[in-house]
């Protein structure tokens, strides 16, 4: 992935990447759903230009399109490696640009909304990157931020599992639980907050340990990682994980709680 020096996503963009991601889309599609079309009522006229940022192989995108019914819809990725896959896949009517949105202005104007769902998480200066996107946004278009406010579980292996992630994004200067921080990012970014509120998506502890499973795969390649943990305590943090996505019965807890703002720029 291009500009490594200015962001860097821990889950990796090849291998089982897309089809986590693919997973991970179905899993929160419901919420993110919601909230497109909660935001898409703020507008009072059509949506003209819809943009997806950081829209991996494109399932946010098609969501996007779904959901908020834009004239043009655009997904900006850095990943070659995920474009070549929405290339693949034949989506109609959406486009897609190759774009760093942490180190690059958008190269779109006018733009009457934009959607940034598990996103600024990944980004070592979120203000900064929502800054530049005010450049893309219509007077008046609409910033729809969602991300993770918190993740956690009594389970030790889901515990032990959330603590690596937060390390790692912490290594690299980011936050795990950013949603707490989003309302605060927009203000100074120069955005207008329209509405900030907490969402639980329902996801179970089996859905989540699935999307998870093949995350530490990546995730224990970082150097970090590998200095802390044993190969022997990954290998039994990756079938605990695999045991608890077989927990039919939903037995395991686990608290999960999304951020979802709704801002626009002036």
């Amino acid at each position: 992935m291009k500009g490594e020096s200015e962001a860097h996503y821990s889950f990796g963009d090849a291998g089982l990447a897309s089809e986590r991601l693919r997973r991970l889309s179905e899993a929160y599609a419901p919420a993110s759903a919601a909230l497109l079309q909660r935001a898409q009522a703020l507008l009072e006229e059509p949506i003209r230009c819809a943009i997806d940022l950081g829209c991996g192989p494109g399932h946010t995108t098609s969501l996007l399109a779904e959901s908020v019914g834009a004239e043009r819809v655009v997904g900006i990725e850095r990943s070659p490696t995920f474009l070549a896959e929405t290339q693949a896949r034949g989506l109609q009517g959406i486009e897609f640009l190759e774009c760093d949105v942490s180190s690059e202005r958008l190269p779109i104007r006018n733009a009457d909304l934009a959607f940034s769902r598990f996103l600024l998480t990944h980004l070592p200066d979120p203000v900064a990157t929502l800054g530049s996107l005010r450049h893309a946004l219509r007077p008046g278009g609409l910033l729809i931020l969602e991300e993770l406010e918190h993740l956690s579980s009594t389970n030790p292996i889901l515990s032990r599992y959330y603590e690596i992630v937060e390390g790692v994004q912490a290594s690299h200067g980011q936050k795990m639980h950013i949603g707490p921080a989003l309302e605060g990012y927009a203000r100074q970014a120069g955005f207008e907050v329209l509405s900030s509120e907490p969402f639980a998506p329902n996801i179970s502890a089996a859905t989540m340990s699935s999307l998870h499973r093949p995350n530490l795969d990546n995730l224990r390649l970082d150097p970090g990682v590998i200095e802390r943990f044993e190969e022997g305590a990954l290998d039994e943090l990756a079938e605990g994980l695999e045991e608890i996505a077989r927990d039919e019965m939903g037995k395991v807890p686990i608290e999960n709680i999304l951020r979802h703002v709704i801002a626009t720029a002036p």
